[in-house]
Protein backbone atom coordinates (compact mmCIF):
# COMPACT_ATOMS: atom_id res chain seq x y z
CA UNK A 1 0.00 0.00 0.00
CA UNK A 2 1.22 3.46 -0.82
CA UNK A 3 1.30 6.41 1.54
CA UNK A 4 -1.65 7.99 -0.32
CA UNK A 5 -3.79 4.89 0.20
CA UNK A 6 -2.91 4.81 3.89
CA UNK A 7 -3.69 8.53 4.23
CA UNK A 8 -7.05 7.97 2.51
CA UNK A 9 -7.92 5.04 4.78
CA UNK A 10 -6.92 6.98 7.91
CA UNK A 11 -9.03 9.92 6.75
CA UNK A 12 -12.03 7.64 6.22
CA UNK A 13 -11.45 6.02 9.62
CA UNK A 14 -11.47 9.40 11.39
CA UNK A 15 -14.53 10.42 9.38
CA UNK A 16 -16.40 7.31 10.53
CA UNK A 17 -15.30 7.81 14.15
CA UNK A 18 -16.47 11.42 14.20
CA UNK A 19 -19.82 10.44 12.68
CA UNK A 20 -20.19 7.61 15.20
CA UNK A 21 -19.41 9.81 18.21
CA UNK A 22 -21.71 12.58 16.96
CA UNK A 23 -24.52 10.04 16.54
CA UNK A 24 -23.96 8.64 20.02
CA UNK A 25 -23.87 12.12 21.58
CA UNK A 26 -27.13 13.08 19.89
CA UNK A 27 -28.78 9.91 21.20
CA UNK A 28 -27.56 10.58 24.75
CA UNK A 29 -29.66 13.73 25.09
CA UNK A 30 -33.22 13.88 26.27
CA UNK A 31 -36.08 13.68 23.82
CA UNK A 32 -36.38 17.48 23.67
CA UNK A 33 -32.64 18.03 23.17
CA UNK A 34 -31.96 15.14 20.77
CA UNK A 35 -30.24 17.16 18.06
CA UNK A 36 -27.44 16.07 15.74
CA UNK A 37 -24.79 18.74 16.13
CA UNK A 38 -22.34 18.94 13.25
CA UNK A 39 -18.70 19.65 13.95
CA UNK A 40 -16.85 21.81 11.44
CA UNK A 41 -13.38 23.30 11.25
CA UNK A 42 -14.78 26.60 12.51
CA UNK A 43 -16.42 24.98 15.54
CA UNK A 44 -13.28 22.97 16.38
CA UNK A 45 -10.55 25.56 15.77
CA UNK A 46 -12.47 28.81 16.23
CA UNK A 47 -13.73 31.61 14.01
CA UNK A 48 -10.75 33.86 14.74
CA UNK A 49 -8.42 31.62 12.75
CA UNK A 50 -10.55 31.97 9.62
CA UNK A 51 -11.02 35.75 9.52
CA UNK A 52 -8.62 35.89 6.58
CA UNK A 53 -11.31 34.32 4.37
CA UNK A 54 -13.37 37.53 4.45
CA UNK A 55 -10.34 39.44 3.18
CA UNK A 56 -10.03 37.43 -0.05
CA UNK A 57 -10.52 39.55 -3.12
CA UNK A 58 -12.04 36.90 -5.39
CA UNK A 59 -15.63 36.24 -4.42
CA UNK A 60 -15.80 32.68 -5.74
CA UNK A 61 -12.63 31.67 -3.90
CA UNK A 62 -14.00 33.33 -0.76
CA UNK A 63 -17.26 31.38 -1.05
CA UNK A 64 -15.44 28.10 -1.68
CA UNK A 65 -13.10 28.57 1.30
CA UNK A 66 -16.02 29.57 3.52
CA UNK A 67 -17.95 26.48 2.42
CA UNK A 68 -15.00 24.18 3.13
CA UNK A 69 -14.39 25.46 6.66
CA UNK A 70 -18.10 25.35 7.60
CA UNK A 71 -18.99 21.96 6.10
CA UNK A 72 -19.38 19.01 8.51
CA UNK A 73 -16.00 17.65 9.57
CA UNK A 74 -16.86 14.02 8.83
CA UNK A 75 -17.83 14.96 5.28
CA UNK A 76 -14.64 16.99 4.83
CA UNK A 77 -12.51 14.06 5.99
CA UNK A 78 -14.42 11.70 3.68
CA UNK A 79 -13.73 13.99 0.71
CA UNK A 80 -10.06 14.27 1.68
CA UNK A 81 -9.89 10.47 1.71
CA UNK A 82 -11.34 10.35 -1.81
CA UNK A 83 -8.77 12.95 -2.88
CA UNK A 84 -5.92 10.79 -1.56
CA UNK A 85 -7.27 7.70 -3.35
CA UNK A 86 -7.52 9.64 -6.61
CA UNK A 87 -4.03 11.02 -6.07
CA UNK A 88 -2.70 7.49 -5.67
CA UNK A 89 -4.53 6.38 -8.78
CA UNK A 90 -3.05 9.14 -10.93
CA UNK A 91 0.47 8.96 -9.49
CA UNK A 92 0.85 5.18 -9.48
CA UNK A 93 3.47 3.86 -11.87
CA UNK A 94 1.61 0.84 -13.22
Amino acid sequence: MSKYTIAGLVSWLFSALILLFQSISSLMGTEETMVFKNLSLVSVIGQGHFDWINGLSWVNVQKAASYIVTMPLFLLLFCIGIFFFLLHMFLSKH
